[in-house]
């Protein structure tokens, strides 16, 4: 069963996209930042489907965090932004479809490791990739 109504489920996607992104351009230890934000408080209230936390902007969300942007930030050189949009629909969709919680997904898969999983998994559809990812998180 869903983790939340499917109607929250593209903006959550999109959200966590955006936040990706922001994170890449705005800190130095991306994948700790993304690590702690899927383990952190107000991921968890998301996994819950709480309103409230499903509606965060990722500004919100970043700021919960201790972290501060800056808006005119470049795009990320140091990063492939295209594929942490990709991990953020693998990670989205993950806890979405199978209701589970986010900080399992990212300790059975975490951020660096499902970075270096991209190639070949893109090739997939998210969902498919969600199931073959699915294994290092349901054991």
């Amino acid at each position: 069963m869903p983790a939340y109504d499917e109607a929250y489920l593209d903006s959550m996607i999109q959200k966590t996209r955006y936040l990706f992104k922001l994170i890449a351009r705005n800190c130095d230890r991306v994948f700790d930042v993304i690590r702690e934000y899927m383990e952190g408080e107000y991921r968890e209230r998301m996994d819950d489907g709480n309103p409230l936390y499903l509606n965060k902007t990722p500004k919100q969300i970043l700021g919960s965090l201790g972290i501060r942007i800056e808006n005119d930030e470049e795009i990320s050189e140091a990063y492939d932004e295209f594929i942490l949009e990709w991990m953020a629909d693998i990670y989205t969709y993950m806890q979405w479809k199978w209701n589970l919680p986010s900080k399992d997904i990212v300790q059975g898969v975490g951020p660096a490791e499902l970075y270096g999983k991209y190639y070949p998994l893109h090739e997939a559809s998210i969902e498919n990739g969600a199931d073959k990812l699915r294994k290092f998180v349901v054991k």
